[in-house]
């Protein structure tokens, strides 16, 4: 096995291992600079929703990425991705990517943008320690920091996949109870 692909089998079969020995190429400034953009990001709200939707465009845009790459991967045939925020009954969207599936498709396309939690882990361990601390440190920390909140399934997800989490946890429950 090569050194190319054994970084990957080493991922696999120790993920605490790695995420441990990744953790701490970050120093505490680095941590605390992922926790106050996050923060920072959050209190934007309160100052207009303009300068919400700018703090977190990149993550915004990333969630949606995620939406679109796994319907279109399951042949979902999924609209481009729409960044443009949307005031509507319930708040604001501040995107969204329509596509066509059934439920048991829908659920992965739905939670798609829980990978962005361990990709802004990496990010953030790969590039932050040799940015220095200049506007690509900064740069970094924001594009990490945008990708773990974006990681979150928004309201929409949820309702979204909602129909096959149920259909599961019953069969789940059914065939415990049979078995």
């Amino acid at each position: 096995m090569d050194s190319s692909t054994a970084w990957i089998t080493e991922t696999l079969t120790h993920p605490l291992a790695w995420a441990t020995a990744r953790a701490q190429a970050l120093g505490s400034r680095d941590w605390l600079v992922l926790a106050g953009i996050l923060v920072f990001q959050r209190l934007c709200v309160h100052i207009g929703m303009w300068s919400y939707c700018l703090a977190v465009l990149p993550g915004t845009a990333l969630h949606e990425a995620m939406h679109w790459v796994v319907a279109a991967l399951l042949g979902a045939r999924p609209t481009m991705p729409n960044l443009v925020p949307v005031r509507t009954a319930m708040g604001w969207r501040l995107g969204s990517v329509r596509f066509q599936a059934g439920y048991f498709r829908s659920l992965p396309i739905a939670l798609a943008p829980v990978a962005l939690a361990p990709l802004s882990f990496w990010w953030a361990t790969t590039f932050m320690p040799g940015a220095g601390s200049g506007v690509i440190y900064w740069l970094h920390a924001w594009l990490a920091a945008s990708a773990f909140g974006a990681s979150v399934p928004s309201t929409q997800d949820w309702s979204v996949a909602a129909p096959a989490l149920l259909v599961g946890a019953v069969v789940a429950v059914t065939l415990w109870v049979v078995l």
